[in-house]
């Protein structure tokens, strides 16, 4: 489940021999004939197709612009995966240690994305014998057109399995008609490896066969890490013959492992885009390669001369894991994760889409030039929960707990508790932006109801282990607190009657480093109460971004009462 990055110079490593023979490389081009293909690549993509840049096409009512948007997938959407049914595309991606597990994403132009629903939205309780327990990572999605079912592929570790052999890949499925408003049947496991985990699975349509391709996290068990590839029966839940190796990492550029390999047709050749290195953390080196076969039962797989075809830039830290989709119009676009460099590693690995295009010697490629052109006002988020009657998709929570118990009446009734590390009942979204102000509107209870910002204990025993720094108010007063260090501590504390509505505010500035808090009580102005050097690089979750929430401590039997929630990026 590993990340991407952009263009900008790249390292030789160490070359690792393949342990068969089934590699061939096509030789390395001149440096004249990279710049010539250079040119030839940038401009066909803005004259792909005889479309000028500002032009828009029409297929089966699908209007897909060149001038695209991005991020696509604002904020953690690492491991991203898109398909085409009809004239609609729908997106995935991994949500890791959150709950609802994997999202589902609907679009019409490629441009404009809509959370409509997730694969298991009451997290472990829908999946099959409960029986995912973390690492819920690279979700993907399969159209079945004959069926017409939406497969879902997807990675977690099994509760009943210790160790990196409790890594395995799952299916479920859903009617297509359903997609918006039903539930996913789980199938449970399906691809399972005894000896160092699976992960990454995929699926390809081809030749009248389904094949189910994969990775084996050897890199996670010290051995090899290889693409796998065996056919699977049509109800996806048991796979056929034997699994044969596709490739593993070969060229001097790839480093320690390969993986997040997708796969797709294009004339007489199968494609597979794939990642190699370290995806998910500030120490990142993934990368972009591609390679291809005429023939999936021949073993043998041509890699790119040129590759790496995606790396890091001056934009985008760490590209890859993606999917290919083609339009009605055969035009080919990737779905992929990278860091944004202006945020470091703080938002987590963004959903990036950018065009693929066949250059002079016939291998589709990417530009590797996407800039960051989504307005900011698009990323700010107002939940009014005295008008909701069910909770809001973008709302998340630990995956490893249940959903929090909660009702509306007058806004939203959260049930407090001393989770999390004695930080209380949370629930969370993702950040998008490094600055930014959290705010929510209370009434003052007995629970210590507020906001939040979300990250990971320091040293936690693994990633999922929330810790968070925030501001409440009880009917007693207001804290500031922080049990980032696995601790809750109180930095501030006032005694206070509070009654009424009453607004809380964290500013959060300089990049993640500063945290300013506010209250206001009805009818008067903001006060600001606390302020805190913050050093967000130290609770960053590992493969994950921050979380900003609301939160209700205390005991059970009360609950904090929320009346509005913003986000508002700066």
């Amino acid at each position: 489940m590993n990340n991407f990055s952009i263009p900008g110079p790249f390292a030789i490593f160490k070359k690792k021999s393949a342990s068969s023979g089934i590699l061939k490389t096509q030789g390395l081009k001149s440096s004249n004939h990279l710049i010539t293909a250079a040119f030839l690549i940038s401009s066909l993509l803005f004259n792909a197709c005889g479309i000028k840049k500002n032009q828009s096409t029409s297929e089966e009512g699908i209007s897909i612009s060149t001038e695209l948007v991005n991020p696509a997938l604002p904020g953690d959407n690492p491991d991203p995966s898109i398909i085409r049914v009809g004239n609609v595309f729908y997106a995935t991606s991994t949500t890791n240690e959150w709950a609802p597990y994997f999202t589902i994403y609907k679009s019409t132009d490629l441009k404009n994305w809509t959370l409509i629903n997730h694969v298991f939205p009451e997290g472990f309780k829908d999946m099959k014998n409960q029986w995912g327990e973390n690492n819920f990572w690279a979700s993907e999605l399969a159209y079945d057109q004959k069926q017409n079912r939406i497969y879902a592929y997807y990675t977690a570790h099994n509760r009943e399995t210790k160790g990196n052999p409790g890594l395995q890949c799952g299916t479920a499925w859903i009617d297509a008609d359903r997609i918006e408003t039903g539930k996913f049947t789980d199938n449970g496991p399906v691809i399972v490896e005894d000896a160092c985990g699976a992960i990454d699975a995929f699926e390809l349509q081809h030749n009248g066969k389904i094949y189910a391709f994969w990775k084996n996290d050897g890199n996670g068990c010290g051995q090899e890490s290889w693409i796998w590839q065996q056919e699977i029966n049509e109800s996806r839940t048991k796979l056929l013959g034997q699994k044969r190796k596709v490739y593993t990492n070969s060229q001097p550029w790839e480093t320690s492992l390969v993986e997040g390999a997708c796969f797709f047709k294009l004339g007489e050749y199968v494609y597979s885009l794939y990642a190699v290195g370290g995806c998910c953390d500030a120490k990142c080196n993934y990368k972009t390669g591609i390679a291809r076969t005429k023939d999936l039962s021949s073993g043998v797989w041509e890699k790119y001369g040129n590759n790496p075809i995606m790396v890091s830039n001056d934009k985008w830290n760490c590209p890859g894991h993606g999917t290919v989709v083609k339009t009605a119009n055969n035009r080919l676009f990737m779905l992929y994760h990278a860091f944004n460099k202006n945020y470091d590693v703080f938002v987590g690995r963004e959903g990036v889409i950018e065009e693929l295009t066949v250059g002079k010697d016939g291998w589709p490629v990417l530009h590797n030039s996407t800039v960051a052109n989504r307005p900011k006002s698009e990323l700010d988020f107002t939940d009014h929960f005295e008008k909701d009657k069910n909770l809001n998709l973008a709302w998340q929570w630990p995956s490893k707990l249940q959903k929090p118990a909660m009702f509306f009446a007058n806004g939203l009734n959260l049930a407090a508790s001393a989770d999390n590390h004695a930080l209380g009942t949370f629930l969370g979204q993702y950040i998008k932006t490094v600055n930014f102000q959290i705010i929510a509107k209370i009434t003052p209870t007995a629970a210590n109801a507020g906001i939040c910002l979300g990250g990971a204990i320091f040293k936690s025993k693994w990633p999922g282990e929330l810790g968070g720094i925030g501001i409440t108010a009880s009917q007693d007063g207001l804290i500031v607190f922080d049990n980032f260090e696995g601790k809750y501590t109180i930095l501030k504390q006032t005694k206070d009657n509070l009654s009424g509505s009453l607004e809380l505010k964290m500013q959060i500035s300089d990049n993640g480093k500063e945290i300013t808090f506010f209250y206001k009580k009805e009818g008067a102005e903001w006060q600001r109460f606390h302020s805190t050097t913050f050093l967000a690089s130290k609770y960053v979750p590992w493969g994950m971004g921050y979380r900003a929430g609301i939160v209700a401590k205390g005991n059970t039997s009360a609950n904090g009462i929320f009346s509005r929630f913003e986000i508002r990026n700066d």
